[in-house]
């Protein structure tokens, strides 16, 4: 067994109990090396929390984070980048007419 690894059963939101819900097989741990909450199922880890204290976040992010979830996910990543790439096309343009009306 992992020693660095702190079990959470009980904390003040009940998010372990939480997770349970959304999984039966999630486990909520502490890392004590990486300082950081991990969510594991069947011992492989499901998610590094990347939150420094438990609150609805986590929740959320186990329910988003989902297999069931991941085309949904997947196209928001893909919108995004497609905005940010659109944002740094539209930069690089004002920046080049700037340049060339000097």
């Amino acid at each position: 067994m992992r020693t660095y690894l702190q079990k959470i059963d009980n904390d003040l939101y009940s998010i372990a109990d939480r997770l349970k819900e959304i999984d039966p097989r999630y486990e909520l741990f502490w890392n004590r090396r990486a300082h950081r909450f991990e969510i594991y199922a069947q011992g492989v880890l499901q998610i590094a929390v990347p939150f420094d204290r438990l609150d609805e976040r986590t929740v959320r992010l186990a329910r988003e984070t989902r297999l069931e979830n991941a085309e949904r996910l997947i196209r928001r990543i893909e919108d995004e980048n497609a905005r940010l790439d659109a944002q740094n096309r539209a930069n690089i343009i004002e920046k080049c007419l700037a340049r060339a009306e000097v």
